[in-house]
């Protein structure tokens, strides 16, 4: 019953947070058998959030077993399907407990279901496909020792986010086609370390076509540069929704980031010194990249700024103290920017909420009607809408725009020609 009431709360609040949210491969999810989702883990817990809210079936989570140590927060993890697995680092006493859970999780499957596991073991935010821990290929086949008939498959998942710590952006999720433990079973009856290791290689393999991968992490600032173009090209118009079911924008990307791993080392140091060049002569100018997949000002969108903005003010005033508290919170306890974008969304969303129950007694008291708690929401929507149109209308024309785009796309074709 929670589970189902936070996936409609969440699902809205994330359409809210995030620029855009691209989903495809939906349909590799089956209601009919379990499966054991192995994702990669580039940000703090915003990857269980948009999985749970978005795949049509429900999912049980293996999580950090340190975040069960609150108390208070123990029922609400128990009821949102949550599992923990203990790490070395909490200890010998701790990870003795594991035991038991993974036989919680073999049950999950056992029962038809489906376990999220973040199969590189830990959270980074880096543009790359890690090595795989051996825990979800432990599960599958304990699994399967206690059902050899069960249908069980592995659902290959990638999640790539623009930017991890920031409010306003982009995440693509993409879902590969399953793998069948049981095709497994016989070889790791004769030999479990090679049946396991021959899991995991299979499932690196399947999961890497849907991921951002960039073999060395310091050509990440050069791919941040060269993707402006590929964006531009998929540019989707912000008055069009914001979940989209489609993959034509990570697989540009996709295709970016593996074409730059085949060029050779002279080529790339090349290719990064014309980078560094390009950002010199245009003195680091980060708004030429934001400008650059900016709509031009247009009389439909300036009719609606002109139109719009008095209840988009009204709307920020009406929620400025939980966003700025929000925002505040994260800033001070948050040191790591895996986890910050998640913290600001959680905390911000919790405000929000709890500002609203604080209006109905005013409400009650002030003998107002019901309606203005609506439209009180309603202008907050609003507000969120407009700064989305607001932050992607380029206002005037810039020749350094122009030139900026004309000499990223020379470099593109130089170095690239095959994209």
């Amino acid at each position: 019953m929670l589970y189902s009431f936070l996936k409609i709360l969440v699902r809205r609040a994330l359409k809210i947070f995030f620029k855009r949210i691209y989903v495809s491969g939906l349909e590799n999810i089956k209601m009919d058998r379990p499966q054991l989702i192995a994702s990669n883990h580039p940000s703090g817990f915003m990857e269980p959030l948009i999985m749970a809210c978005f795949f049509p079936k429900s999912l049980h989570f293996l999580v950090r077993g340190d975040v069960f140590d609150k108390k208070w927060l123990r029922p609400l993890l128990k009821n949102t399907n949550q599992i923990p697995i203990f790490r070395y680092k909490d200890g010998f006493s701790r990870l003795r407990e594991n035991a038991q859970n993974m036989d919680e999780s073999s049950s999950v499957l056992l029962e038809n279901k489906n376990l999220l596991i973040f199969v590189e073991g830990s959270t980074q935010s880096i543009k790359k496909l890690r090595p795989l821990q051996k825990g979800i290929a432990r599960i599958g086949f304990q699994a399967l020792e206690k059902n050899p008939d069960l249908n069980l498959e592995i659902l290959p998942v990638g999640i790539n986010f623009t930017f991890t710590s920031l409010f306003n952006d982009e995440v693509m999720l993409k879902i590969g086609k399953p793998i069948s433990v049981k095709a497994y079973l016989a070889e790791y009856h004769k030999d479990k370390n090679q049946a396991t290791e021959k899991l995991l290689f299979d499932t690196y393999k399947l999961m890497l076509p849907n991921v951002v991968h960039i073999d060395d992490q310091s050509q990440i600032p050069t791919f941040e540069e060269l993707v402006l173009l590929t964006r531009k090209e998929v540019l989707i118009e912000q008055g069009h929704p914001v979940y989209v079911e489609d993959d034509k924008r990570l697989n540009k990307e996709i295709e970016l980031a593996n074409t730059i791993n085949t060029l050779d080392t002279a080529t790339k140091r090349s290719l990064i010194e014309q980078v560094r060049k390009l950002n010199q002569k245009f003195d680091n100018k980060i708004d030429l990249r934001r400008d650059l997949l900016k709509t031009p000002l247009n009389l439909s969108r300036f009719i609606l700024l002109t139109l719009g903005f008095i209840p988009a003010l009204a709307g920020l005033l009406l929620h400025c103290l939980p966003i700025i508290g929000g925002w505040i919170f994260t800033k001070a306890k948050v040191k790591q920017r895996e986890f910050k974008s998640t913290l600001l969304f959680v905390v911000t969303l919790v405000f929000i909420l709890i500002m609203y129950l604080f209006w109905i007694p005013l409400i009650l008291k002030m003998q107002w009607p019901w309606w203005t708690l609506f439209a009180g929401i309603a202008l907050g929507l609003w507000a969120r809408y407009y700064h989305r149109i607001w932050t992607s209308t380029l206002f005037k024309k810039s020749k350094e725009v122009q030139e900026f785009s004309k000499a990223l796309d020379n470099i593109y074709q130089t170095y690239l020609p095959s994209m």
